[in-house]
């Protein structure tokens, strides 16, 4: 049983680490072509909208994926019970989709003037259509999650990631800035493009289960991990549009460009532990029988991704002016001041997350929400204590002073839970 439970786990990792690094080049690339296509003023005023399509894709269909998870890791989709909470995921995202493509198509006058002035109307078109594809796509990536499919995940994440690389790559060098917003809004539809030709051709029966049910239970269920996806994915973003304002108007958009480059690395490998929690760990803690078999696939886990952080900040850093260079250019060199607080920072980060989807692994949703409300509360507050005196400096500060007191918040709940439920 050992054997096959640490054979599965290296499958796994296998499969999760080549997704990883797949994204990883990929979005290393992006950011370089962006980096040395636009400049530093030019890439921190696309961060703009970098923020709202993350915003929008996070909330695309719902942000129902890490429920519908969770709820297939018990019901597979081959029991009645499964099929019937992939229908009502299906009509939940088919809901918000259209509501989604209304609002987004409402305010893109406003968003086309303060986000991407000269561009025009259509890229917001473009981005409501984006956020259906992805909406959609989320429901196949959610089944194969749920049951282990890590190598049909895979598949599907590396297809679309190395698309959607190759379309900004594309459009950057033939577009300008124009063709590299378009790119933007359209590189995270990719993976869902290539989901949905997977349901399509190779598992006719998730389009099968695509029939429209509204189950008060199931759709509530649905809707309270939605809430937290949705507080997620507007509590930072909104607390960065903050931070962004403040720093241009007192510094300029360089020093913008600047932090934007520290943000969009951070993004990159966080993008990796989130990937792996989600889809790994979530999974696991969700289908655990018991208080220590949860302590031991996290503590597990947890340690595996810390571990993997430190080293790879360990290389990053060493050999920062060259990787730096490398991947933006040399005008992006002033950033190496601001890399060793952000990733300390990220380390808190990956740390208090991973307890936030035990919580949500086993159902207790409002403490995952109450952590998704916190960071962006607790970001701006700390920015502001710093900004008078730390200047340039003071978004990264705030990082660190945010995810470590969210650190030490969650590790204090974790232990508080788990000594009621021995006991």
């Amino acid at each position: 049983m050992n054997e096959a439970s640490n054979l599965s786990r290296i499958k796994a990792g296998f499969y999760f680490g080549s997704t990883v690094l797949v994204k990883t080049l990929a979005g290393l690339l992006v950011i370089k072509m962006l980096a040395s296509k636009l400049g530093p003023e030019g890439f921190g005023l696309l961060g703009q909208l970098m923020t709202v399509v993350a915003i929008v894709g996070m909330l695309a269909g719902g942000g129902i994926t890490n429920g519908l998870i969770r709820v297939l890791a018990k019901a597979p989709l081959g029991t009645a019970e499964g099929r019937a909470w992939y229908a009502s995921a299906y009509t939940l995202t088919t809901f918000v989709c259209c509501v989604s493509a209304v609002l987004i198509a409402a305010v893109s006058p406003v968003l086309a003037d303060y986000l991407v002035p000269g561009v025009g109307l259509m890229l917001f078109i473009v981005l409501a259509f984006s956020q259906a594809l992805i909406g959609y796509g989320n429901l196949p990536l959610a089944e194969a999650s749920s049951r282990g499919g890590s190598a049909t995940f895979s598949l599907i994440n590396v297809s679309g990631t190395l698309a959607g690389a190759a379309l900004v790559i594309a459009a950057v060098y033939y577009g300008s800035f124009k063709g590299a917003a378009y790119s933007v809004v359209l590189m995270p539809a990719m993976v869902g493009v290539f989901a949905l030709l997977y349901a399509a051709f190779r598992r006719r029966e998730l389009i099968s289960s695509c029939s429209w049910s509204v189950a008060p239970e199931r759709i509530k269920l649905l809707l309270s991990f939605s809430m937290v996806t949705l507080i997620g994915a507007i509590s930072v973003p909104l607390a960065q549009l903050f931070i962004r304002d403040v720093l241009a108007r007192a510094m300029g958009w360089e020093q913008v460009g600047q932090w934007q480059g520290v943000i969009k690395l951070s993004d990159v490998y966080m993008q990796f532990m989130g990937v792996v929690l989600i889809n790994f760990v979530l999974p696991r803690i969700a289908a655990a029988s018991d208080v220590r078999h949860v302590f031991k696939e996290w503590s597990v886990s947890v340690c595996a991704l810390v571990g993997v952080l430190l080293a790879g900040f360990a290389v990053f850093y060493l050999l920062r002016d060259f990787l730096i260079t490398l991947v933006f250019s040399s005008d992006f060199l002033p950033m190496k001041a601001l890399l060793a607080p952000q990733m300390a920072g990220d380390v808190f980060r990956t740390i208090a997350a991973s307890i936030s989807y035990l919580f949500m692994a086993r159902g207790l949703v409002r403490v995952s929400f109450a952590f998704e409300l916190a960071q962006g509360v607790v970001l701006v507050c700390a920015f502001s204590l710093f900004f008078n005196s730390q200047g340039a400096l003071a978004p990264v500060y705030a990082h660190l002073l945010t995810y470590f007191t969210l650190c030490a918040v969650m590790a204090v709940g974790l232990l508080f839970w788990m000594k009621r439920r021995v006991q």
